[in-house]
This record gives structure tokens, sequence and C-alpha cells, in this order.
């Protein structure tokens, strides 16, 4: 499945808000700029005080090691048993599904105490210096640049103590790989919506394409006019089912 959206900056427009994404162009540069609000963290905020004050985060960690050791060490195996076969027979389904349930299982536990740990550290106020104070005060700020070098992902969030008030910017910035450079022999162009002229909208750089989530591709194409000063820029992402 494929979502295909274009967004227009006639002349003197440098900037347009759509669906809750805002687009901005650097002519000078041909610097793309997206911002957009992102979603709360979902943390198991019930489950996490529990365990760390039961287990302590020492042993939650041991733990978290032991399932992930256990569940690469079943899904290995697995592929393996095929040449046991004959050996094991009537033991082989029975022995594989446990196998395979069990590295699914472990993988879980993995992922879910990783998640706890991450909540411990993301909430414990610098200020205070109590744990599981700081809480999320409102969305997150994504923004992401696209230039001819690389494209950058910055989200910002906002926190605040629940205890002493303590307010903090927590900043994560990731650069991923993009394969966007110049165009130096542009194809056959479109029809300018700007001017009206003919063949005179050209796309002049390379598509940026990247992996925006696990299972969704992004390629963001450039245009311009040769003629008057319209751009456009063009957004289609390809989601992967994963039924």
């Amino acid at each position: 499945m494929s979502i295909h959206k274009y967004v227009e900056f006639p002349v003197g427009v440098n900037k347009r808000c759509l669906d809750n994404y805002c687009y901005e162009l650097d002519r000078s540069t041909d610097t793309l700029t997206i911002t957009s609000e992102g979603d709360f963290y979902h943390f198991p905020k019930e489950r996490a005080p529990y365990l760390v004050n039961s287990l302590g985060l020492e042993r939650i960690n041991t733990v978290k090691k032991i399932s992930v050791l256990l569940s690469l060490s079943s899904l290995l195996i697995l592929p393996f048993l095929q040449f046991f076969r004959q050996i094991l027979g009537e033991a082989y389904w029975p022995l594989s599904i446990i196998l395979f349930l069990g590295g699914i299982m472990f993988f879980f536990i993995s992922s879910d105490l990783l998640e706890i740990e991450d909540y411990y550290k993301i909430s414990k106020c610098k200020k205070c210096n109590r744990d599981f104070a700081y809480e999320e005060i409102k969305k997150p700020l994504v923004k992401k640049v696209s230039t001819y070098d690389d494209y950058e992902e910055t989200e910002t969030r906002y926190f605040k103590c629940k205890y002493c008030n303590d307010e903090d910017l927590k900043i994560k910035s990731i650069i991923k790989n993009s394969k966007s450079r110049k165009r130096r022999d542009p194809k056959k162009g479109k029809a300018c919506k700007g001017c009206g002229r003919r063949f005179s909208l050209l796309e002049y750089r390379y598509p940026d394409t990247h992996l925006e989530s696990m299972n969704t591709s992004r390629t963001i194409r450039h245009y311009k006019c040769r003629y008057c000063r319209y751009m456009e820029i063009s957004i289609k992402d390809e989601v992967v089912s994963t039924d």
C-alpha cells in the first residue's frame, strides 16, 4: 500500500502547513524542513515502579540479558533440529514448537524489561532525584531536515517533575541514510502550476529515500520551475503490510 501527496510552494511562499505537518523550504540552500507533533511515550507506568522497587535495576538488567540470550539461543537452534529429525522422531514437532514459542516469549520479556529500564532513566528527576518523577507535559516536537548531505530527525520531549516542578528537555537526534544529491541530468519536466509552461517543472535533486519507520519507506522528490520560482515536493510512503 502506498500514500502519495504533493506540497506546493507558489512564488513568494516558503512555508505550508497541511494535515498537522509544516513544510518549509529554504530556497537559497534547497533545504526542506518538516515539523510535526509526535506521540507521548507509552511506558509501563504501573509495572515499572513495582518491579524496580521489588527486584532492583541490577536484577532487572540481569534477567533482561538472560532473556535475550535464551531468545537468541532458541531461535538459532530451531533450524538445526531438521538435521536430527529422524533421531527425534515424534518429538521433533513438539520440541520445535516449544523452542519457537520460548524464543518469542523471552524476546517479549527482554523488550519489556528494556522499556522499564528506559522509563526509569528518563523519568528520574535531575533536581530532587526522585524516581519516576518526570511526566510529559505536552506532545514532542519532531523536526526533520533534508539537505543535500543528510536527512536528520530531531525529537524534542518536554518533561516536568510531579514533585518539585522541575522542567527538562530531552532531545534525540538521528541522521538517517539518505540518497539525495544534486541532479545534473533532470528528466523531462512536468507542466508548472505557477507559470503554466509545459515541461518546465524539473526534479532538481535525486529522490531523498529513507526508512520512516519499521514498515514504512519514504521517498521525497523535489521539483522547481526553470522559469519562475514555483517549487513543489512529493512525498510517497510505501507501507509494507504485516498481515
